[in-house]
């Protein structure tokens, strides 16, 4: 159910604003869009945990970003590991704190 919701909530993304979202995995279409990846939603699929390193050259670290930083990230390698370290010194608070406590649900289909 939660894949079937994710999945049509991205395609009325891409759908109504197509010149900034895309919901098709393939990166040659992705290209300066967002995409809505509605696939992470499924048994089985995995994916990033916060702070986890990535498995590329650099070993960038996946941290936890507030919205409002979001534009201010210019590639997904912008936080090597000492920079995260440095970043999570620095912050006085978790930019994902409360997320436990929100509640939502699905209509029924």
């Amino acid at each position: 159910q939660a894949k079937d919701f994710c999945e049509a909530f991205a395609q009325a993304m891409a759908t109504q604003a197509p010149e900034r979202y895309v919901a098709t995995m393939s990166k040659a279409k992705r290209d300066g869009v967002i995409f809505i990846d509605w696939l992470r939603n499924a048994r089985g699929a995995t994916s990033v945990s916060s702070w986890s390193l990535r498995a590329r050259p650099g070993a960038g670290v996946a941290v936890p970003l507030r919205w409002e930083e979001l534009g201010r990230i210019a590639a997904p390698d912008a936080f090597p590991m000492a920079k995260a370290l440095q970043r999570a010194e620095r912050l006085k608070q978790d930019p994902w704190e409360g997320m436990k406590q929100v509640k939502q649900v699905l209509p029924g289909s």
